[in-house]
């Protein structure tokens, strides 16, 4: 059985897997754990610098490992860090494979700016109530409470959770995504308004075994698209050649 790590972005939780969870097949075991910088618990990582690190342990924690590891929007950021850090070290990169959804990335140190920033920090609050939206389903939320929900997440990540991610932003140019060489699924989002989805395929292009797949939609394919999106997965998947397992103990 092949196991699938499951990894949500800032300032949301495991539980915005939710509406994939039916559609998983049988044959595959998947793990969803609250991170460190989920929306009610940030305040004991505002101020890691070392997100990477703390990823390692959150892998390390998968019984017999992770197969293929799902990283969503901020969380892809900490994950390259981690694989582009174990690569330049010479050690195995220790998952079979990796799906990158709706990330942030840039080439070079350039390609950053001072008018992106008002636009970005403007737009977070959008993305939190859009991820609201999606999650609650059925269940219609009013706009004004919905709005103030999401403004209650922006108050709990805070200016310092904001910054770790502005941070790992703006190291990605400096990454080695030249030495990530397990196979790599990048997910944009063609309407995305927050993570351009020209950054996705341009991650794509730059990781050596790196694949883009532009889908209609926004920010949270897993959530405007769950059967669609556990298809992808699973068909990556199924390509993924199989991690070495440990030797079992005599």
């Amino acid at each position: 059985m092949k196991q699938i790590l499951l990894l949500h972005g800032l300032g949301n939780n495991g539980g915005i897997w939710n509406g994939v969870r039916p559609h998983w097949r049988d044959d595959v075991r998947v793990h969803a754990p609250d991170l460190p910088w989920r929306g009610d618990g940030i305040d004991t990582w505002r101020f890691e610098t070392d997100s990477a690190a703390r990823l390692e342990d959150v892998l390390a924690a998968v019984p017999g490992g992770a197969d293929v590891v799902v990283a969503h929007s901020f969380s892809a950021l900490p994950l390259l860090e981690l694989l582009s850090r174990r690569a330049r070290d010479g050690q195995p990169a220790g998952i079979g494979g990796v799906v990158l959804v709706t990330p942030f990335y840039r080439r070079q140190p350039e390609d950053f700016h001072w008018d992106m920033i008002a636009p970005l920090l403007t737009s977070f609050p959008e993305t939190m109530g859009e991820g609201i939206r999606l999650q609650s389903g059925s269940r219609r939320i009013d706009p004004e409470l919905r709005a103030d929900m999401a403004r209650r997440l922006c108050e709990w990540v805070g200016p310092y959770g904001w910054l770790r991610f502005f941070d790992a932003y703006l190291n990605s140019p400096r990454l080695r995504i030249d030495l990530i060489t397990v196979p790599s699924l990048v997910i944009g989002g063609a309407e995305d308004p927050t993570a351009p989805v020209d950054e996705a395929r341009l991650l794509a292009a730059d990781l050596p075994a790196g694949e883009a797949h532009i889908v209609d939609g926004g920010h949270f394919p897993m959530l405007e698209r769950p059967r669609w999106f556990t298809d992808a997965v699973h068909e990556f998947l199924d390509r993924v050649p199989a991690r070495p397992r440990p030797a079992a103990a005599l």
